[in-house]
């Protein structure tokens, strides 16, 4: 998946280019597919309707991809990112960002935070334009599929892999007057390969003079440029390396009360209890901001069937949102790939016309046309098919392989469980209503 952010507002005008900014263009020879690679960014956008009650509104508040104005206890590396990443933009120069954590310490956020502040001086007219591109390596299936998401985030053309590579080395050896391009790789230890040659070109691109290419890879990884990179080539490259250190349980507690500020629907202790809880467990601030939206779900439930009870979030309700979080099948699921949950997600969309089995080929029609709804690339029957043996390894589903795609596919697991970990997820959130 490739979310791309064009900043084009107007600036003042930059001691290097003083005409307008250069488009990148796909040349007439090459050929342009007519399935787009990535969701667009209009369909991973946050809905626009106003929530309507005071639960929406914390819920809302508690999404992952909420980026609030102020991230507490990131400080530090907020500043360092932001220096860098303002200075080369300023300059016209190419700069690499490794930052490396255990998942659920900020590092996206904190870059997009970044971004989006960035993106307002524009506004201001206090910074020049530059364009934003965020790549998940874990979409990038193999590595290579990188070059056409980047290419096709740029100009919104799709081409073929080995051509997109070719031109976007062209792009950055040329001297014009483009504007500079941040690119965000998330999960970058995903894309590691025998050779590293995606990985060690994005890299080089960057050193160029005229590449105006800024890469910032997060990975979970601390170890990974010393096992990716010898360390002439680290030497060379120049790599800027920032770690996340593991929230404390005070952190938590000051991450989940800051973004529900001015909404009082939970008690202090009950923050307090969820905060030690994770701390304990995880460090991950994605999981108590998950329990804690799950609790004011629980709380909305009871204030429907109880009209006098205390309309907050107590101790008691965050264990009850804790359990129902952690059960097997909502593990699993979190950890499952993107195509993956598109295929339960699909299997249960056609659960609910009564079929408690579903034939493995009715699910990739319908998985197809869910693709093309989005606009992301589909799969082909090998795939899914692949997917479906996978997923009964597990349990979850079940099914007869020497069946191929006539198999019928049952599931196994608690719709509830899909569908609260599916609801977590931009993208799936209004197919699982």
């Amino acid at each position: 998946m490739v979310v791309t952010r064009r900043s084009d507002a107007g600036a003042t005008t930059s001691r290097k280019l003083k005409n307008k900014a250069t488009q990148i263009v796909t040349p007439p020879s090459v050929r342009v597919k007519s399935v787009p690679t990535f969701t667009p960014l209009e369909l991973r956008a946050a809905p626009t309707v106003k929530p309507e009650t005071c639960y929406d509104k914390a819920r809302a508040m508690l999404q992952l991809e909420e980026v609030p104005d102020y991230l507490p206890c990131r400080e530090k590396e907020y500043k360092q990112i932001y220096d860098k990443v303002k200075s080369a933009i300023e300059e016209f120069s190419g700069h690499r960002i490794f930052i490396s954590g255990q998942p659920g310490t900020g590092k996206t956020a904190t870059v997009r935070q970044v971004v989006k502040n960035l993106q307002r001086k524009i506004m201001q007219k206090e910074l020049h334009p530059f364009e934003f591109v965020e790549i998940n390596g874990m979409e990038m299936k193999p590595p290579e599929k990188a070059y056409s998401a980047l290419w096709e985030a740029l100009t919104g053309d799709c081409i073929a892999v080995k051509a997109a590579e070719d031109l976007l080395s062209k792009t950055f050896n040329e001297p014009s007057q483009r504007n500079p391009i941040v690119l965000m790789i998330d999960e970058f230890d995903a894309m590691v390969t025998k050779t590293n040659r995606v990985i060690y070109n994005f890299l080089e691109w960057t050193t160029l003079q005229d590449s105006y290419l800024i890469v910032i890879a997060l990975t979970n990884r601390i170890d990974l440029p010393v096992t990716m990179l010898s360390a002439r080539s680290e030497s060379r490259i120049g790599l800027d390396r920032l770690t996340f250190a593991p929230y404390t349980h005070t952190e938590l507690f000051t991450i989940v009360k800051s973004r529900l500020e001015g909404i009082e629907l939970f008690e202090n202790n009950a923050i307090e209890f969820a905060a030690r809880k994770v701390s304990s467990i995880s460090q991950d601030a994605r999981n108590a901001l998950c329990i804690c939206r799950h609790a004011i779900g629980i709380l909305e439930s009871l204030a429907k069937t109880n009209e006098e009870i205390n309309n907050k979030v107590t101790i008691d309700i965050v264990k009850d949102a804790i359990k129902k979080t952690n059960t097997p099948w909502s593990k699993y699921i979190r950890k499952c790939s993107f195509r993956a949950k598109m295929f339960l997600c699909t299997l249960l969309l056609l659960r609910r016309d009564g079929n408690l089995e579903i034939e493995l080929k009715d699910i990739i029609g319908k998985y197809t046309k869910l693709c093309r709804k989005k606009g992301i690339q589909t799969s082909t029957c090998t795939e899914l098919s692949n997917i479906a043996y996978d997923l009964a390894s597990s349990s979850i589903v079940s099914m007869d392989p020497s069946k191929d795609i006539y198999a019928q596919i049952k599931f196994n697991g608690n719709e509830e469980d899909v569908n609260m970990v599916l609801s977590d997820d931009i993208f799936f959130r209004d197919l699982v209503k």
